[in-house]
């Protein structure tokens, strides 16, 4: 199971803590990118200057795995 860490987070443009994907979040990002995923998707879990959590994704071994930055939705409810 993989564990929290301190990797670079590509919107906050520094070190951050990240932590592995839930299942429902893993399902969500499945779905929207049409194909499995393993273990080594984290979320970023900073706090921003506007008071809401980071939740951009990242891959444990690749900081700009999207061409574009992908976010987990603000609001858990819309993982479903």
């Amino acid at each position: 199971m993989p564990t929290p860490k301190r990797l670079t987070c590509q919107m906050c443009r520094s070190k951050e803590p990240h932590e592995p994907l839930t299942s429902n979040e893993k399902g969500w990002l499945q779905r929207q990118l049409g194909n499995r995923i393993g273990d080594d998707y984290y979320k970023c879990v900073n706090t921003r200057p506007d008071d809401k959590v980071c939740l951009s994704i990242r891959r444990l071994s690749v900081e700009k795995h999207f061409r574009l930055t992908k976010r987990l939705p603000d609001n858990p409810d819309d993982l479903d």
